[in-house]
């Protein structure tokens, strides 16, 4: 079966040059736009023009796995505050004991 991309839903163009006062002016959707970036599937560069509605979908889910990084990256941050924290405590602890145990000593 051969697959054909469809015209515009909305009845557009994404580029078409049009005369004007005898000059040719090209004339570009505002939703066709450059995307350039790594393919997170693939791994390879890519740098593409396409209908910004069509680019919804694959944006989408990588503003998701950024969101899902960007997460993980804050959980071990927290976690090593928290490892930091009870390792600070066990060191005021151990200087409030030897405080004490100092001024229970008398000399004689």
């Amino acid at each position: 079966m051969e697959i054909k991309i469809a015209e515009c839903p909305l009845g557009a163009k994404c580029e078409e040059v049009k005369t004007e006062d005898g000059k040719q002016v090209l004339y570009r959707c505002p939703w066709y736009v450059r995307v350039r970036g790594t393919d997170v599937n693939t791994g390879k560069e890519v740098d593409q023009w396409g209908c910004a509605i069509a680019w919804m979908p694959a944006l989408t889910i990588n503003t998701a796995s950024e969101s899902r990084r960007g997460a993980a990256a804050t959980e071990a941050f927290r976690n090593e505050m928290v490892k930091q924290g009870v390792q600070t405590q066990q060191v005021l602890l151990a200087a409030a004991q030897q405080t004490l145990e100092g001024g229970k000593r008398t000399c004689a």
